[in-house]
């Protein structure tokens, strides 16, 4: 969940957080009222971290799930997302998608 307290600059890490993966972003605009933010998602690189898989089940289990561990590039290619500020303090993309501080990429090899 956001920090209601987060005012966010240019420049700034966030990421949007999907059901169960999440993808690291890059603050590139704030609107002059700080009530919409343009996101544009980073190049993640996995730090030589590999799933380990446990059979079983109908597909097997990643088991270091929560060890990923990721370095940031800019993509100054990549889309841009939109996220507005709600009622309740944090910001939600326009699918709804909450948008939180910081870099946190994160796959969920479970899914």
């Amino acid at each position: 969940m956001s920090d209601p307290a987060w005012n966010p600059i240019v420049g700034d890490g966030a990421t949007i957080c999907h059901y169960s993966d999440r993808t690291a972003c890059t603050v590139v605009r704030v609107s002059p009222s700080g009530k919409t933010l343009y996101l544009q998602p980073d190049i993640a690189t996995l730090d030589g971290w590999k799933p380990e898989i446990l059979p079983g089940g109908f597909a097997g289990h990643c088991v270091n799930n929560h060890e990923q561990r990721y370095t940031y590039d800019a993509d100054p290619t990549a889309p841009l997302h939109r996220a507005s500020l709600r009622k309740d303090g944090r910001y939600r993309t326009t699918c709804g998608e909450h948008v939180v501080p910081g870099r946190h990429q994160f796959h969920d090899y479970n899914f």
